[in-house]
């Protein structure tokens, strides 16, 4: 399982709790950590993407 993967079934299962709260601060609070690992997962794709593009720079040739 890819880290992508990881993170997508994570956002998933907290959906999951999320709808089965009672409580607004519960809700709000496993939305936030939605938001938290969807972010984590971009900011880590992005690096990602750097690493590659620095990598394959005709300048560092």
């Amino acid at each position: 399982m890819t880290m992508a993967e990881t993170n997508k079934w994570a956002v998933q299962q907290l959906q999951k709790i999320a709808d089965d709260q009672q409580s607004f601060i519960n809700k709000s609070l496993l939305a936030a950590a939605q938001d938290f690992v969807s972010e984590q997962e971009k900011r880590r794709q992005q690096a990602q993407d750097e690493i590659d593009g620095r990598t394959w720079s005709p300048e560092k040739w």
